[in-house]
């Protein structure tokens, strides 16, 4: 079988985020099963493509100019280069991935636009993969300037055999974002790799980034994982974490690793608040350097104001770490309440606060949760059982075309 993947960003030519991850690893997954896949991406100057295959089990990799419109590098042109040059690499990639015929292709969101515009009728199916939906979320002017991904997102899922829907609490969502049916949609949660999380680290990384951000063996560590924009909420953690203050253990350090437009935000509210001697700010950091945080935290705090299947919160419970996260997207899939962590209303500093020391509370149970924790993940979100259902569906929709004729 012949699959041909549509995303702009996959690990590990662009950053270590939850989705670039998710590709990186469903690729890799598929090549495993025997697939000839090929990965139609954006380039990076940083990681070369033959390397880049290499890690990905052998997957051929075409890079597709992105930035045909030099859109300045700063943050509130950030929509301006998704409106456009986004677009324009999708029909890009679209044409190149129909010269190649494969029998299926997956596009990871609005990337299908470009194929879905240029195929025949008679073309290989196509799968798309909605992502965080950002687009459909943002309010204000960031909402009006994603009006045309959200159009190209629709116009992809319209076209496509199948929508897959990334958790089941967000079914609904799905639906009415991209205006599709449900006998075009299909359950499929989004996992994550127990391999790459299961990779011991090397005591040398683990030493550098703990003695980086001065994590002595005794604090009680809250930890955050996230691209540092508004929408993460983590503005909102800082107000409850300022409104708590006076009941968290005296040692407490909270740690946010990401980068992004809001880091000097997040930077004069800590100070603002009195907070600074309590946080680390620690940017971005290497596979080995996140997985030992994670592995040093005691409790993952995850405040996001919308999501779309969170992959960050798998990690966390893959790493045995109980989870205080908001009712946001697909988190409610993952996230048990009083077995694998807590939830609250997103947006609500007050019941961020108060679940934050419920958590406490109950930290004798905080190894049960996290046990509890991994063994949701390895039950319903690895990739180890997912990647059979994926190719189940690539071929339900090669005996379907046959079907038809």
């Amino acid at each position: 079988m012949k699959i041909a993947v549509l995303s702009r960003v996959a690990y590990p030519l662009h950053g270590v985020g939850g989705f670039e991850r998710h590709v990186g690893s469903m690729v890799r997954h598929l090549v495993r099963k025997g697939i000839d896949v090929t990965l139609y991406t954006a380039p990076n100057e940083e990681e070369e493509e033959d390397r880049a295959g290499a890690a990905l089990d052998g997957a051929r990799i075409v890079c597709v100019l992105y930035r045909s419109i030099p859109w300045p590098r700063r943050p509130g042109f950030v929509i301006a280069d998704r409106g456009t040059n986004y677009l324009l690499w999708s029909l890009r990639a679209g044409r190149l991935a129909r010269v190649d015929c494969p029998d299926v292709v997956q596009a990871e969101g609005a990337a299908g636009f470009g194929y879905a515009l240029l195929r025949k009728a008679e073309g290989p199916p196509m799968v798309v993969h909605p992502v965080g939906m950002e687009e459909f979320k943002a309010s204000g002017l960031k909402r009006a300037g994603y009006l045309p991904l959200r159009a190209a997102a629709r116009f992809a899922a319209g076209r496509a055999e199948r929508v897959i829907v990334p958790d089941r609490v967000m079914m609904d969502e799905v639906r009415r974002y991209l205006a599709v049916d449900a006998a075009r949609t299909v359950v499929l949660p989004t996992p994550i790799d127990l391999e790459e999380v299961d990779r011991p680290v090397s005591p040398a990384a683990r030493d550098t980034i703990l003695h980086r951000l001065d994590v002595g063996s005794s604090k009680t560590v809250f930890l955050s994982v996230g691209r540092l924009e508004s929408n993460k909420g983590f503005s909102i953690l800082l107000d409850a974490l300022a409104r708590v203050r006076e009941k968290l253990p005296a040692d407490w350090l909270w740690i946010l690793v990401g980068s992004g437009p809001e880091a000097p935000k997040l930077s004069r509210q800590l100070a603002a608040l009195g907070l600074s001697g309590n946080a680390r700010l620690a940017g971005s950091v290497s596979d080995e350097e996140l997985s030992a945080l994670y592995d040093r935290s005691d409790l993952f705090l995850h405040p996001t104001l919308y999501e779309g299947s969170s992959l960050v919160t798998l990690e966390a419970m893959a790493h045995g770490k109980p989870v205080v996260a908001t009712m946001a997207g697909g988190i409610p899939d993952k996230v048990e309440p009083g077995k694998t962590g807590f939830l609250v209303p997103a947006g609500d500093a007050d019941a961020f606060g108060a679940a934050i020391l419920d958590a406490l509370s109950a930290r004798d149970r905080w190894p049960d949760l996290g046990r509890a924790g991994r063994r949701r993940v390895e039950s319903a979100f690895s990739w180890r059982g997912r990647i059979d259902d994926l190719l189940d569906l690539y071929h339900e929709l090669l005996q379907d075309r046959r079907m038809h004729g």
